[in-house]
C-alpha cells in the first residue's frame, strides 16, 4: 500500500510499504480522509516532546484524525462488522493501570498514541489498523470528511465536560483556529447563553460567526476587554476556553474571566507563560482547568454532529491528496491566513 512516511526532521516520502494486519481484537480499516494537526506539525518539524522523551522515533506514518470504512476485522471482533464506516480515537491505553481503569486512558504511562508514539502508525496511509474498542461507527449523516474532525472536536466536548460549565453561561473562546471554531460549537451545544469568539483573522471570525459564535472580535483591531464589559456589565465572562496556544492569551484568559468563574485550557504552548499571576487566580477563585485529548468523548461527539449540533464542514478549507502530503504541510505552515482545516485523501 501507499503511505506518506516522516522519515526525518521536515521529511515526508510517499511510499510503498507493508499493509498492516489486524490483530484478534482490532479492526483493519481503509482510509478515507485523514486531517492535518497542529501536532502533526511539531512532529514534522521534529519539535515534538515525544522524540526528546524517546516515546517516538522515524520514521512513523502521521495521522490521528482520521475516517474510513472497516475491510477486516480480528477473529475476537464483534462490535464492528465489515463495511461500517468509522473513525478512532488518538490514544490507546493498557487498560490494566489505575487511569485506564478510571477512564483515564490519556493519562496511561504505557500509552499509544496513533501516528505519534510508541510506533503506531496512522493515518497517512491508504489502510491502518485500530483496536476496536477504540473505534466507533459513524452515524449515516456525516460524511467522511466531517468525520475525520471527530477527534479535534472530542477534544473540546471533553474539556467542556471536564469544566464546571452552567446552562445560560456567557462563554469566551481565545482562539480561531480549528480547536476554537469546535470549541465554540460544543459550548453553544452544551447550552451556552452567549458566545464569544476570539482570533486575529477575519475570514475564520466569519466562520465562527456562521456555526454559532454571537460576537466575534479580533483583537488585532478591537478591544476584547471593553467588549466583554459591556457584555457582561463589568462582571467578567463566566466561562474562558484558551484553544490558542497564544501565552498572551492564557493571562488575558484569566482577566477577563468573573469572580469564581472557570478557564478551560487546551491549547498547548511552545514556551512557558511569563509572569503568569497566579495569585490572581487565587483571590478570585478562579476554576483553571486543563484538558488534553479525547477520552470517552466520541460517541458523544459523533451525536452531537448527527444532529447538526457540530458542523465540521465549515472548517474544511484545503484537501489535498496524500500524494501531495509535502504542499499539504507547506499550506498548513507557511499560509496560516488562508487554511483552516486540511484534508488529505489516499484516493487519488
Amino acid at each position: 500500500m501507499k503511505a506518506a512516511r516522516l522519515t526525518g526532521p521536515k521529511t515526508i516520502e510517499y511510499m510503498d510499504v507493508p499493509e498492516p494486519i489486524c490483530a484478534d481484537d482490532e479492526v483493519l480499516v481503509q482510509v478515507k480522509r485523514v486531517g492535518v494537526c497542529g501536532t502533526d506539525v511539531e512532529m514534522y518539524n521534529g519539535t515534538m516532546a515525544y522524540f526528546k522523551m524517546g516515546w517516538t522515533k522515524y520514521p512513523i506514518t502521521l495521522g490521528h484524525e482520521w475516517s474510513g470504512i472497516v475491510v477486516d476485522r480480528g477473529r475476537d471482533v464483534t462490535s464492528l462488522s465489515i463495511g461500517d464506516r468509522v473513525t478512532g480515537d488518538v490514544t490507546i491505553g493498557c487498560h490494566r493501570c489505575d487511569n485506564c481503569l478510571n477512564g483515564l486512558y490519556n493519562l496511561c504511562l504505557s500509552k499509544i498514541e496513533v501516528g505519534l508514539c510508541r510506533g503506531k502508525d496512522g493515518a497517512y496511509a491508504e489502510y491502518l489498523t485500530m483496536p476496536a474498542r477504540h473505534t466507533f461507527r459513524i452515524p449515516d449523516s456525516v460524511s467522511f470528511e466531517e468525520a475525520a474532525l471527530t477527534e479535534p472536536a472530542a477534544t473540546v466536548v471533553k474539556a467542556i465536560r471536564k469544566a464546571p460549565f452552567e446552562p445560560g453561561a456567557i462563554c469566551v473562546i481565545l482562539g480561531d483556529g480549528p480547536i476554537g471554531l469546535l470549541g465554540l460549537q460544543a459550548a453553544d451545544a452544551c447550552g451556552a447563553g452567549k458566545v464569544i469568539l476570539t482570533g486575529t483573522i477575519d475570514e475564520k471570525l466569519e466562520v465562527g460567526s456562521k456555526t454559532g459564535a454571537d460576537i466575534t472580535v479580533n483583537v488585532r483591531t478591537q478591544d476584547l476587554q471593553a467588549i466583554i464589559d459591556d457584555v457582561t456589565g463589568s462582571v467578567g465572562a463566566d466561562f474562558v476556553m484558551e484553544a490558542s496556544g497564544n501565552v498572551e492569551a492564557m493571562k488575558q484568559a484569566v482577566q477577563i474571566t468573573r469572580m469564581g468563574g472557570t478557564v478551560s485550557v487546551v491549547g498547548l504552548y511552545e514556551t512557558p507563560v511569563p509572569e503568569f499571576d497566579m495569585g490572581d487566580v487565587v483571590v478570585r477563585d478562579l476554576n483553571l482547568i486543563t484538558s488534553v485529548a479525547s477520552p470517552n468523548a466520541f460517541k458523544q461527539t459523533l451525536r452531537l454532529m448527527e444532529k447538526g449540533k457540530i458542523r465540521a464542514r465549515p472548517l474544511i478549507s484545503h484537501e489535498f491528496s496524500l500524494a501531495e502530503a509535502t504542499r499539504a504541510f507547506d499550506v498548513q505552515i507557511n499560509r496560516p491566513a488562508e487554511r483552516s482545516k486540511i484534508l488529505m485523501s489516499p484516493e487519488s
